[in-house]
């Protein structure tokens, strides 16, 4: 029985040795919050490259890096959904660099995948002489874009024939437009029965016609709409004019427009 148990470990040992010892073991570091697929492209790249795929997993980059983007995702959610992926083997976490130098140093890694963003600039880690693939960025994907694409998907965003306007705030007590007019276009010529507007120039100028005056306002000035007053937003320019406008009343729908005139015939 003794002889039997030594056997099978003996056995054990030498599958682990045979196995394990003659993998190549790569690791990769970073925040990796909100899935995206260029992740799903990377860790396939990685795992062409290796064996055994080591994440590090970093629980917060605005600690030491305050301009970096704070995770959405808590560490917990972000190390299940790496390790739901085939190609991850194991996750380990982090916080400072500090801790990410010493887990390359002693992980015995024999390879360490970054972003081709890095090529010839300072990193953690690269005094340790580890053998470097830098991984192909071309798939246009980053988790910027990815929160981006999230965030605008959010927004009230309506396109217009004259250009676009953007709810950036809607309340009971105020409604905020982010409105892009472009070259040579103009809103029509209304009025509202229960609202009061103020617009804020952003860029470019604003040609503004106020119960039949012109008015011109360029970026920085600003311009009341009493309520019941009609006016028109213009751009006589070859460039997109953007302003903000603060909406105060009663109701803030669509639907409290009345169109004196019109160049699209609504």
């Amino acid at each position: 029985m003794e002889f039997s148990s030594f056997k099978s470990k003996w056995i054990n040992s030498l599958v682990y040795t045979f196995i394990y010892k003659n993998m190549v073991k790569g690791v990769i570091a970073g925040n990796f919050d909100a899935m995206h697929p260029g992740y799903i492209k990377m860790f396939n790249e990685m795992k062409q490259h290796c064996s055994v795929l080591v994440v590090l997993l970093q629980t917060d980059p605005t600690i030491e890096r305050p301009k970096k983007l704070k995770p959405v995702l808590s560490t917990d959610e972000r190390k299940d959904m790496l390790m739901s992926l085939e190609d991850v083997d194991d996750v380990v976490r982090y916080t400072y660099e500090e801790q990410l130098y010493d887990l390359l140093k002693m992980g015995e890694f024999d390879i360490r995948f970054l972003g081709d963003d890095y090529i010839d600039k300072p990193f953690t880690g690269d005094d340790l002489k580890l053998p470097i693939h830098y991984l192909n960025r071309d798939h246009g994907w980053s988790t910027t874009k990815y929160k981006t694409l999230i965030a605008n998907s959010l927004k009230e965003i309506d396109e217009r024939p004259w250009g676009k306007y953007e709810v950036l705030l809607d309340t009971p007590d105020v409604k905020v437009k982010r409105i892009t007019v472009n070259p040579y276009s103009r809103l029509s010529y209304q009025y509202h029965d229960k609202r009061s507007e103020r617009w804020v120039i952003v860029s470019g100028i604003l040609s503004v016609i106020l119960d039949d005056v012109r008015i011109i306002k360029t970026s920085g000035e600003s311009i009341h709409i009493p309520l019941g007053s009609r006016h028109r937003a213009c751009n006589e320019t070859h460039e997109p004019v953007i302003f903000i406008e603060v909406q105060t009343g009663t109701y803030f729908g669509e639907d409290d427009i009345t169109r004196i005139e019109d160049d699209y015939g609504r």
